[in-house]
């Protein structure tokens, strides 16, 4: 569910799926000027297509002047839980779901799966993606995505937002926002902006997006049969990643859940007192 300002400010910490471009950028500053607690930037770096990985570094010492050093940035290879969920079989998976999608699909819900059991281990009840105004024709950032996405994290008492999209902000606002911090948001142009995110050599199918308004288009069933099948399997490897570290899942899920239902309680209260 949109969250606004006020009920934002319920959270204690959260993590970002974060590529250090000027959409991260943004929600790591707006929410943590917003939300004690600690920021966990996650970059993730499949060895198919992605590259300049260490671009997400740019902003990590800026961050830290104006958020604190609770701003702790991971790198990490997502090569071997995207094989895992389809990419070592992705023609297979392209004829099966008829459809090029299933990359850039599959790709993000291994980093919704490493995602998760970071936050398990962390304590963390809260994850921001960056989807942004005017984008949400992309498969990540499409309604169906997220609203199965936000279902599904829940299952592990994390809380699933898009900041930008639940706020109303546009791409002048958030290189206004960079800017007002000292924070170069690097270069853009129109809706497009490139900054210092990794480059994914797939995601230049939307190329023509910066130039005449052109973009792919994707069938929503199709897409939420593939999620719902990619939950469960997503679902087996978290609980069998923390029992090979040690954990008991269904203990960490516990205690995740009993600090997600407390913030719940905290913004119930914020939306009873804001009610007319």
């Amino acid at each position: 569910m949109p969250l606004t300002l006020d009920e934002y400010r319920c959270l204690r910490g959260f993590s970002v799926l974060y590529s250090g471009g000027l959409d991260s950028a943004a929600v790591a500053i707006l929410m943590g000027g917003l939300i004690e607690g600690p920021i966990h930037l996650l970059t993730y770096k499949p060895r198919y297509g992605a590259l300049f990985n260490e671009w997400s570094r740019r902003h990590n010492d800026d961050l830290r002047r104006i958020l604190g050093e609770r701003v702790l940035h991971n790198l990490v290879d997502l090569t071997e839980t995207w094989d895992q969920l389809g990419a070592a079989q992705i023609l297979r998976e392209i004829a099966k779901h008829r459809g090029h999608w299933v990359i850039c699909l599959g790709c993000q819900q291994s980093m919704a799966t490493q995602t998760v059991l970071y936050n398990l281990e962390h304590g963390i009840t809260n994850t921001f993606i960056c989807s942004s105004v005017g984008g949400e024709y992309a498969v990540m950032s499409m309604g169906v995505t997220r609203e199965k996405n936000m279902a599904w994290y829940a299952r592990y008492g994390v809380r699933y937002n898009a900041p930008l999209l639940d706020l109303g902000i546009h791409k002048e606002e958030e290189r206004a926002l960079l800017r007002q911090h000292g924070v170069d948001p690097g270069w853009g142009r129109r809706r497009s902006h490139q900054g210092y995110q990794p480059i994914c050599l797939l995601g230049f199918q939307h190329g023509l997006d910066i130039l005449v308004d052109w973009h792919t288009t994707y069938p929503p069933q199709r897409i939420g049969d593939y999620l719902d099948e990619k939950a469960e399997v997503s679902d087996l490897l978290i609980r069998a990643a923390l029992r090979a570290r040690g954990h008991d899942p269904e203990r960490l899920i516990a205690q995740n859940l009993a600090r997600y239902h407390a913030e719940e309680e905290a913004i119930a209260a914020v939306r009873a007192r804001m009610a007319p």
